[in-house]
């Protein structure tokens, strides 16, 4: 994919472009184009489908995600502006969504998180002790999915067997290119799937519950009534594709980023205290969430004018690689001191597992480095990157 794009004309006086999200295209592309778009536009409209908005300026972008009277979280997805599914609470505005994160607050809270450390340093180190003497592996297959899927399926109280279905159920739903799944039959496939599995798995709480996420949720309240099976089905399948893709997909990044840089490489592992801001930098540079929103009611945002009921897209890296909000934005600076980045969102739903995602970002980082410090790409790679979300594909390793 070309990072650059060919106006097709104008928009009711905003300039056009034939803009597909979901290509995917070399490493770093989608992250380079929305730089070209940001210092072009501050908003264009994308001529793909029925068409939709895409915000350019950063500032804009922020003021967007807080502002959900305007712009409705009732649809996420840019091509859906009536989606035939729910996901709770992403997909609910206040003050419904206040109440379901009131909820959930408690499990994601930093002193719950906190609690988990000890195990989650554990899954690390152990699934990192299986590979550090094979000398390289694809990094992403062998630890960055396997991780925090782990972690998150001890969370719900999901079998751990099913680990390996999880993670293809993942990539059919996530990272199938046009081409492999041109009427998207394998991903409906694999929707069908994770529902009959949180189907099943509701029932199975509702029977004999547990000492887990989901057996608590089913004892909750909104509103003084208990949660129905098809709100909680709403909400499995929403933990489902939150809890599984991005934080491998930070992983990726970060350890693609210390093995094309060795110097910062090789300054975390002299001063592990370097980590923790490694790490933000790498979240806030490699930005890789595209939200997009439901417009309210008319409203005009980076030129655009927008009316009710239209699809606005947000690129979280047009504010987090924006030159007149960060110095060299585009460095990974382990010293900087300001990190006010927006990689989890901003607004009502900046996302709820911000604390579990940095605990086991930072984590894998370490123990990684711990054990494996010296490390490069192997050569012959291609790398390339996913639509829609942008993980690298595959991303193979060797030491």
């Amino acid at each position: 994919m070309s990072t650059t794009l060919e106006p097709e004309g104008t928009h009711e006086g905003v300039p056009a472009y034939h803009f597909d999200n979901r290509l995917g295209g070399p490493v770093l592309s989608h992250q380079h184009r929305w730089d070209e778009m940001a210092g072009a536009h501050s908003g264009f409209r994308s001529t793909i489908a029925r068409g939709f908005w895409v915000v350019t300026d950063g500032a804009a972008v922020q003021e967007a995600l807080q502002d959900w009277r305007t712009f409705s979280n009732t649809s996420v997805t840019a091509l859906e502006p009536n989606p035939r599914f729910l996901w709770i609470p992403e997909m609910l505005d206040p003050p419904l969504h206040s109440k379901w994160r009131r909820l959930l607050g408690k499990d994601f809270s930093p002193n719950a998180v906190a609690a988990r450390e000890q195990e989650v340093r554990k899954v690390a180190a152990d699934m990192i002790d299986r590979v550090k003497d094979s000398g390289g592996v694809d990094v992403l297959d062998e630890f960055a999915r396997r991780f925090p899927t782990l972690i998150f399926m001890r969370l719900m109280g999901l079998p751990e067997d099913d680990l390996a279905t999880f993670l293809e159920w993942v990539h059919e739903l996530l990272h199938l290119s046009y081409g492999e799944d041109p009427d998207g039959a394998r991903q409906m496939a694999a929707m069908n799937a994770v529902s009959d599995y949180f189907e099943e798995q509701i029932a199975l709480r509702r029977q004999a519950p547990r000492d887990d996420l989901l057996s608590r949720a089913m004892t909750w309240r909104i509103d003084g009534e208990l949660i129905d099976d098809r709100d909680m089905h709403a909400f499995c399948v929403l933990m489902f594709q939150a809890g599984f893709d991005t934080v491998p997909i930070s992983i990726g990044w970060a350890l693609y980023h210390f093995a094309t840089h060795p110097e910062l490489r090789e300054a975390i592992v002299a001063d592990p205290s370097l980590i923790a801001t490694s790490v933000e930098e790498t979240l806030r540079v490699y930005s890789f969430v595209v939200p997009a929103r439901k417009a309210a009611k008319d409203v005009e945002i980076g030129g655009c004018p927008v009316k009710a009921g239209e699809m606005v897209m947000l690129p979280l890296a047009v504010t987090n690689r924006d030159p007149e909000r960060f110095e060299n934005p585009l460095e990974v600076d382990p010293h900087r001191e300001t990190t006010n980045h927006i990689a989890f969102g901003s607004g009502p739903h900046r996302c709820l597992g911000s604390h579990l995602a940095r605990l086991e970002l930072n984590v894998a980082v370490e123990e990684w480095h711990k054990r494996i410090p010296d490390y490069r790409l192997a050569p012959g790679q291609d790398l390339e990157q996913h639509g829609n979300m942008y993980g690298i594909k595959s991303l193979r390793l060797e030491w």
